[in-house]
């Protein structure tokens, strides 16, 4: 059964770029991976040299979807955004699906945080991990946010992608 999880922030907080280095290290572990970027605001590119699904497919993702209110990458239109079950079996045979967006649904996630920026809103979901900047880990406590998660730096991919292995693990055995 294909597992997913959704790392989520703000615009600019380095999503593509962490999903990128977890791709590539999944990878490397032996998962088969997929990404589906969810594009809400229905102004992202498909498959344009350095845009996100370009990133994503040359991080060695076996499947890239860009889904936005009217169009999936496959370009086929649509009226509504799809519900992300609806994609899921376009990925094909994967062990995980990262999912780039889809913050105001309740999929596990792993939430990107910067003290210049508020946590992102948060329904009740599985937070997987509260991923920090370096340069803002001095100032990040576990009490600062309610719920008891992993804080993680962003530049542990090894120690992230153990904690994904635990979760991807856990799921499957459930």
């Amino acid at each position: 059964m294909q597992r997913y999880f959704s790392v989520v922030g703000y615009s600019g907080s380095g999503k593509t770029i962490l999903i990128r280095s977890l791709v590539k290290e999944l990878r490397a572990r032996g998962y088969k991976v997929a990404v589906v970027k969810h594009d809400a605001r229905d102004h992202g590119s498909a498959d344009k040299k350095g845009s996100d699904t370009d990133l994503f497919w040359e991080a060695g993702s076996e499947a890239v979807i860009l889904s936005s209110p009217s169009r999936l990458a496959l370009f086929r239109r649509t009226g509504q955004d799809l519900p992300l079950e609806e994609l899921l079996h376009l990925c094909g045979e994967v062990d995980c699906i990262i999912l780039e967006g889809y913050k105001s649904r309740p999929y596990p996630r792993i939430v990107l945080w910067s003290e210049q920026e508020p946590l992102p809103y948060l329904p009740d979901a599985e937070i997987l991990a509260l991923v920090y900047k370096k340069e803002d880990g001095h100032n990040i406590r576990q009490q600062d946010y309610d719920r008891k998660v992993p804080l993680i730096c962003r530049d542990d991919i090894n120690g992230l992608a153990n904690l994904l292995e635990q979760f991807l693990q856990r799921e499957v055995q459930a």
